[in-house]
């Protein structure tokens, strides 16, 4: 049953996967992978993990739901080709007008290979050399994706490498399923709350220097 939840979910569906490559996945060292397995209760099954928990364990995600939500993501940002006339349920006949999302059809896999990037490592897609990047960020004028990154430790805030190009590219959030049956992992921050919104900012550049 392990193998057959774990079947969609990467590039090596017939296997768990082993420390070193859930290390690769998350974007850290092979012996820091203890440490945040035990922070996120993400246990071994037969002395290897498997992705189905990783999902749902670190990234917080459902896997399983990952499917539906794409076809449904993909159809509110596509539009009908050819004469007009066909359904809007019609996958077939309509366009994807975003390109990063065009080429997906395993959306889980997808995020799977691209594994975790390090705050530090938005610099390029934000246009900025590092230094750079982490004086802006620390003045709050990074623009980040208003998601919850995934905070490894205290210096590996971690995003998603699709979270950050749908939003600094087109503005664009997904509202990825929640393997706690939540709606959402959005933050919102009213205008009210900037000094804790700065502070944030702040917290999350420091990750930086290490």
């Amino acid at each position: 049953m392990a193998k057959q939840i774990c079947g969609g979910l990467g590039s090596n569906p017939d296997e768990n996967i082993t420390t070193t490559v859930l290390a690769r996945h998350l974007g850290v060292s092979r012996n820091t992978v203890p440490a945040i397995t035990a922070k996120f209760a993400l246990t071994k099954w037969d002395s290897r993990f498997r992705k189905y928990d990783v999902f749902r364990h670190i990234h917080g995600l459902d896997p399983l739901l990952m499917d539906t939500f794409l076809v449904s993501f993909k159809t509110a940002h596509s539009r009908s080709i050819g004469d007009g006339t066909c359904d809007a349920d019609d996958t077939v006949g309509r366009i994807c007008l975003i390109d990063e999302l065009s080429g997906i059809n395993n959306l889980a896999s997808a995020l799977w290979d691209q594994g975790l990037i390090h705050i530090s490592d938005l610099a390029l897609e934000y246009g900025y050399a590092y230094d750079t990047f982490r004086k802006k960020l620390k003045s709050g004028d990074i623009n980040l994706p208003p998601i919850q990154p995934i905070e490894l430790s205290s210096n590996r805030v971690m995003y998603r490498p699709l979270d950050v190009v749908l939003w600094r590219r087109h503005g664009i959030v997904m509202n990825l399923p929640k393997a706690d049956g939540s709606s959402s992992d959005l933050i919102h921050l009213p205008s009210s709350e900037h000094t804790d919104q700065t502070s944030m900012r702040l917290s999350l550049s420091d990750s930086m220097t290490s």
